[in-house]
């Protein structure tokens, strides 16, 4: 048997591993560790391929779950006073609502032709929609019909006429209602409130004594009772204010005119063939919301654009709109043109969210300095021939004649003897934008200058596009000249967008001190010094808006100079 001998620093290794084990397990042992423990540390660790499956617990994540969770859920379009028109959805628990979110459905709008929008009108909604329900739910909400006080009084007084005494104007705070206080009512007590001023208002302008209030006392011109017809229920405006759209607003106040029928035929004692309802006045119309000259020029309201053609946009140009902050609901079209490299351009006074995220900001003053912008772009446009002729002589009215004398557009009644007006009673005008016979009678016909004849030639409002080929004339843009009329007199016409006036042409400064160039017929004169400037026929005149009291008149003016 051979002997194994060991080295001292051997033994003492071994000795130290023996006293560690002893002591790890004398210390398990005394803190109540199971021979399972014991076993663990000796078994191989076990593959897990998915770790989230085992570790950590996630039943955490219910209560973020729970938080979201909801019993039901409709769908509602959001009608605020900014016109949107937003599909919102809304989820439900416990009988309150809990959370507003876009509905994400937009690309299935069909409407009567079968006409679909996109699915890029999505996403559509704005903060105030989001937040809506909290106002809802809120402390300060509308719990309950109320009543001034001011007219509470006048009511409780019996409806003394105000046009018989306009000072109860003052009395009962019609003069200043925003000063007033509010009274908390049933709405048994508001419905009656609302019936007996209804049945005094319509007593009250009823008849003679009432037309003389209108007329004689609250000095309404005459024509503005053309559709009175003796009934007081006449005057009473029931507005489709801006907040009450959708169905209540575009046919509920219609209804509750028709059942003011009811209440002049209690009031006058008439039958139902002569009870008169009361007015419906679109709230656009009340207070012209909408700019009356855009459906004057093109015949329709300012409706006539798409959204959509905004995607395709590599300039856009926002003047009289702030999508950012006035038209949040429609801003992801902004956010997505920039997305695309488009350019964008705002026109606008103040710097506002729009300016901040646009290319370049035009900062005028307030007024008709954007206006007088878009005539120079135009000009602009136009003496350098940047423009689609084609399209201009087919869609626009700038090849129409107008006379140099009186700056008026030509009618062909004073160029060609016994001339009348085309008949277009089937065309477009009658059929889809409603033109009626008197109003066709006002605008009449109009002549352009045809290239190929050299001679005028009558257009109606219905030649346009390729009916302006198909009857043979091509528009000239830039004629200018002289024509014979039928009393055998002459009058020099041009035509509407190519003016050759010469003289002085005062520029004025719109636009507040900012980077750019400033060209004078095509040249760049920018850093050119005054004196050069004044030598080529520019001057300038700083208009001072404060005066100084110190100073004369003349003095002030010449500080202008």
């Amino acid at each position: 048997m051979t002997r194994k001998t060991f080295s001292r620093r051997q033994v003492l290794r071994g000795g130290a591993a023996v006293v560690g084990a002893v002591a790890g397990a004398d210390a398990l042992g005394r803190l109540g560790a199971q021979p399972l423990f014991e076993g663990r540390a000796l078994t191989p660790v076990v593959r897990i391929d998915n770790p989230l499956e085992y570790y950590p617990d996630r039943d955490w994540e219910q209560v973020y779950r729970d938080q979201y969770a909801y019993d039901r859920s409709f769908t509602y379009i959001c009608a605020p006073n900014d016109t949107h028109m937003c599909r919102v959805k809304a989820f439900v628990r416990n009988g309150i609502v809990t959370r507003l979110e876009q509905n994400y459905d937009y690309q299935k709008y069909t409407d009567l032709y079968g006409n679909k929008a996109t699915y890029a009108w999505n996403p559509r909604m704005c903060l105030k929609g989001y937040t809506m329900h909290r106002r809802v739910y809120g402390p300060y909400r509308a719990k309950g019909p109320m009543i001034r006080d001011g007219w509470k009084a006048w009511a409780d007084a019996g409806f003394p006429s105000l046009s018989d005494s306009p000072e109860l104007r003052s009395t009962y705070k019609f003069d200043s209602r925003g000063t007033d206080t509010f009274t908390r009512m049933s709405w048994d007590e508001a419905t009656a409130y609302l019936a007996r001023g209804l049945m005094a208002v319509a007593t009250t302008y009823s008849g003679e004594q009432g037309r003389a209030r209108l007329i004689d006392k609250d000095g309404y011109p005459e024509e503005m009772l053309a559709h009175w017809e003796e009934a007081g229920t006449r005057t009473i405006k029931l507005g489709s204010s801006l907040p009450i759209h959708g169905v209540i607003g575009k046919f509920g106040l219609f209804r509750m005119c028709n059942l003011l029928g009811l209440v002049d035929a209690h009031v006058r004692g008439v039958g139902p063939d002569q009870a008169k309802g009361g007015r419906e006045w679109s709230e656009y119309t009340w207070r012209g919301d909408q700019a009356p000259g855009q459906p004057f020029v093109h015949g329709l309201q300012t409706s006539d654009i798409d959204l959509n053609d905004l995607r395709f946009t590599k300039f856009v140009v926002q003047v009289g709109k702030n999508l950012i902050e006035n038209k949040m609901p429609d801003a992801h079209w902004l956010t997505e043109l920039m997305e695309r490299g488009a350019r964008s351009v705002v026109i606008a006074p103040e710097y506002s969210p729009s300016a901040t995220k646009a290319d370049y900001w035009i900062s005028v003053r307030p007024g008709l300095s954007d206006t007088s912008i878009f005539l120079y772009a135009t000009r602009e446009l136009m003496e350098r021939g940047w423009y689609d002729a084609d399209f201009v002589k087919q869609f626009t009215d700038f090849p129409t004649l107008v006379r140099t004398d009186t700056l008026k557009r030509l009618k062909p009644q004073e160029v060609i003897a016994g001339y009348t007006d085309k008949d277009i009673s089937a065309g477009p005008s009658f059929k889809i934008q409603g033109l009626t016979a008197e109003q066709r009678g006002r605008l009449g016909d109009f002549l352009v200058h045809d290239a190929r004849t050299g001679q005028p030639q009558p257009v109606s409002r219905d030649d346009v596009g390729k009916h302006v080929a198909e009857a043979g004339i091509d528009p000239a843009l830039d004629w200018k000249g002289r024509v014979t009329l039928a009393d055998g007199g002459a009058v020099e016409l041009e035509a509407v967008p190519f003016p050759t006036h010469e003289g002085q042409v005062q520029i004025e400064v719109l636009v507040l001190g900012r980077r750019g160039e400033v060209e004078l017929d095509g040249e760049d004169i920018t850093t050119l010094p005054a004196s050069t400037r004044t030598r080529l026929g520019l001057g300038r005149a700083f208009q001072l808006t404060q005066l100084f009291p110190n100073l004369s008149v003349i003095e002030n003016v010449r500080l202008a100079v």
